[in-house]
C-alpha cells in the first residue's frame, strides 16, 4: 500500500472486503460496490464513502469530479433522502406568508418587549448581629511588657567586642485614650449591630457609657494578667478591632434588574419563510395546505408538493389537506417536525376552534417572536432565547402556546416556562399602562392536554386563567399561573 501510487506500480485494482479501511489513503478510487447496507445507513457513513470515492486519479479530474456507486436496488430507496441530503442537492418545501389573496386577511399584529438591565445594590438579608461581652465573654489579648531590654555588640579598633544593654519603652496608650477612641467611633460611626454588656444591650440609638466599656477592657486585662494599666500597640489593636466589628455593613452585591420597556409591535407580515427537506417528510414532519395550493404556492413548489401528495409510498402523516375555511392562518403551507406540533394543528384547524379563533400562526424557530430565559446546566449559568411554537388570536385576546412532548419537565423547560410566563406578564402590565386592549395567555402543552385545552379555549375559560396542562403541573408545582 505505501508504493501503491507509484508510476512504476503495477497494482491496477484494490478491493476492501466488507468495509473501507480508516487510513486507506489511496487517490485513484473512482467506483465504489458497497457489500451490505451498512455501509449507507448513515449521513456520516455515506459522507465517508463519498469523501474516499472522490479521490480520483489526477489525469481522471474533471471539472465536475465523479465517482461510481454501485448500489443493491433495494437500498435505493431508503438511502436516497441521505445521499441527496449529503450531496446538498435535496428538495425542499417552503412555507412562506402571504401578502395578496383570500388568505392574506388573515395576517395580524403582536406585541412584545425588550428588556434594559440595570445594575442595582442588592443588601444581603441576615439578622441583626449581637456582639456579646456580658457574663465571661472578654476581648482575647495577649501578655505583655512595656519595657523590653536590647542587647547591641559593639567592636572596637582592637577587636575587643563589648556588649551595652538598653532598655527600650514600647509606644502604649492609656485606657482612657482607648475608650476615648471607641466611644468617638460610635458617635460618628453609623452600625446596624448590637453590643452586649453585662449591664445591657445597646445600639445606635442608645450608645453604652464609657465606664461599661473601660470594665470590659480592665478584665480583659486582668486575664492575661497585665497590671500597669496601660496597653501596648499590639493589645490596643485587638481591642480597637473587637469593637471594629460592630461597624461592619451587611454586605451588598450588584445585581441586574431587568426593566421592561415600552411594548414593540410585530406584524404577522414580518415572519421570515421556513424550509424543509422533502426527506424529512418520510421522518415525522408534515405539510399541510388546503386546495388552494396551486395559486397559493410558487411554480416550483407546486409541482414538488403534488409530487408529495399522490406519493403512495410516504406515511399517511406526510401530507394533511385542509378545509380551506378552518386554515385560518396567513401562510401558504403550514410545516411540523415532530408528531406533538402535526398533532395540535390537527386539532386547531378543526371544526371546534377554526369556528372561534379569528387566526393563528406558526412561529419560526429563528426570528420573528423570541423569549429570553436563563437556566443553570450543570454548575455553569447559561443564558438563551426560545421561540414559542404557536400564537392564536380571539378578538384582542393572544393565546401563545409551546409544545413539547408529554411529560417533558427538563430544568431546560422549567426555565423557559418560568421566564416567560414573566415575559408575558411584563407585557400585559406594559400594554395596559400604555392603554392597549391587547392581552396575552402563555401556556406549555403537550399531546396529553389537547383535547381539555381546545374545550378551555372554545368555551374562554383560558382567558378566565382557568386552564392548566399537564405539562405546567410538572413544570411548575403546585405554582398557580398568574396574569396581568
Amino acid at each position: 500500500m505505501k508504493n501503491v501510487d507509484d508510476k512504476e506500480n503495477s497494482v491496477e485494482w484494490i478491493v476492501s472486503v466488507s468495509m473501507l479501511t480508516e487510513g486507506w489513503d489511496v487517490k485513484n478510487i473512482f467506483q465504489i460496490v458497497p457489500w451490505e447496507d451498512r455501509a449507507f445507513n448513515s449521513k456520516l457513513l455515506i459522507a465517508q464513502v463519498l469523501g474516499r470515492g472522490l479521490r480520483i486519479p489526477e489525469e481522471y479530474k474533471s471539472p465536475q469530479p465523479k465517482v461510481r456507486v454501485f448500489n443493491h436496488d433495494a437500498w435505493s430507496r431508503n438511502i436516497r433522502g441521505l445521499v441527496d441530503e449529503i450531496l446538498e442537492i435535496e428538495v425542499r418545501l417552503t412555507s412562506e406568508v402571504l401578502t395578496s389573496g383570500e388568505r392574506a386577511k388573515y395576517n395580524f399584529d403582536l406585541y412584545t418587549i425588550d428588556y434594559e438591565k440595570q445594575e442595582k445594590a442588592v443588601k444581603a438579608e441576615k439578622d441583626t448581629e449581637i456582639f456579646d461581652y456580658s457574663k465571661d465573654k472578654l476581648i482575647k489579648l495577649v501578655s505583655q511588657a512595656e519595657r523590653i531590654e536590647k542587647n547591641t555588640e559593639y567592636e572596637d579598633l582592637a577587636g575587643v567586642i563589648k556588649t551595652k544593654t538598653t532598655v527600650i519603652q514600647k509606644d502604649v496608650l492609656t485606657i482612657d485614650e482607648v475608650v476615648a477612641k471607641i466611644i468617638e467611633t460610635f458617635k460618628t460611626r453609623d452600625f446596624e449591630a448590637k453590643i452586649r454588656f453585662p449591664k445591657g444591650e445597646y445600639d445606635k440609638e442608645n450608645l453604652p457609657p464609657e465606664n461599661e466599656i473601660k470594665d470590659i477592657i480592665l478584665a480583659s486585662m486582668r486575664a492575661v494578667g497585665i497590671k500597669s494599666g496601660l496597653l501596648v500597640e499590639e493589645n490596643a489593636l485587638r481591642i480597637f478591632q473587637a469593637f471594629q466589628t460592630i461597624f461592619r455593613k451587611r454586605m451588598a452585591s450588584a445585581k441586574f434588574e431587568r426593566v421592561a420597556q415600552t411594548p414593540k409591535l410585530i406584524s404577522t407580515k414580518q415572519i421570515e419563510k421556513e424550509s424543509v427537506a422533502v426527506g424529512a417528510i418520510k421522518h415525522g414532519s408534515t405539510v399541510f395546505y388546503t386546495e388552494n395550493f396551486k395559486d397559493e404556492c410558487r411554480n416550483g413548489m407546486i409541482d414538488i408538493l403534488q409530487d408529495i401528495i399522490d406519493d403512495e409510498s410516504l406515511p399517511r402523516s406526510a401530507s394533511k389537506e385542509v378545509n380551506p375555511y378552518c386554515f385560518k392562518t396567513p401562510v401558504n403551507v403550514v410545516l411540523t417536525r415532530q408528531e406533538p406540533e402535526r398533532k395540535f394543528v390537527e386539532a386547531i384547524v378543526g371544526s371546534k376552534v377554526c369556528a372561534k379563533v379569528d387566526a393563528w400562526i406558526k412561529s419560526r424557530d429563528m426570528g420573528f417572536y423570541s423569549v429570553e430565559y436563563s437556566w443553570r446546566k450543570g454548575e455553569h449559568p447559561t443564558q438563551g432565547s426560545f421561540n414559542p411554537d404557536f400564537f392564536l388570536k380571539l378578538g384582542e385576546n393572544i393565546v401563545v402556546v409551546e409544545i413539547k412532548s408529554d411529560g417533558d419537565d427538563s430544568e431546560e423547560n422549567k426555565a423557559k416556562y418560568r421566564w416567560a410566563k414573566k415575559h408575558f406578564e411584563d407585557l400585559n402590565a406594559e400594554l395596559k399602562k400604555s392603554k392597549i386592549k391587547q392581552r396575552y395567555f402563555f401556556h406549555f402543552l403537550s399531546p396529553n392536554s389537547y383535547t381539555e385545552f381546545v374545550e378551555y379555549f372554545c368555551d374562554n375559560r383560558v382567558f378566565d386563567k382557568k386552564f392548566r396542562s399537564k405539562l405546567e403541573d410538572l413544570l411548575n408545582g403546585d405554582q398557580g399561573v398568574r396574569y396581568g
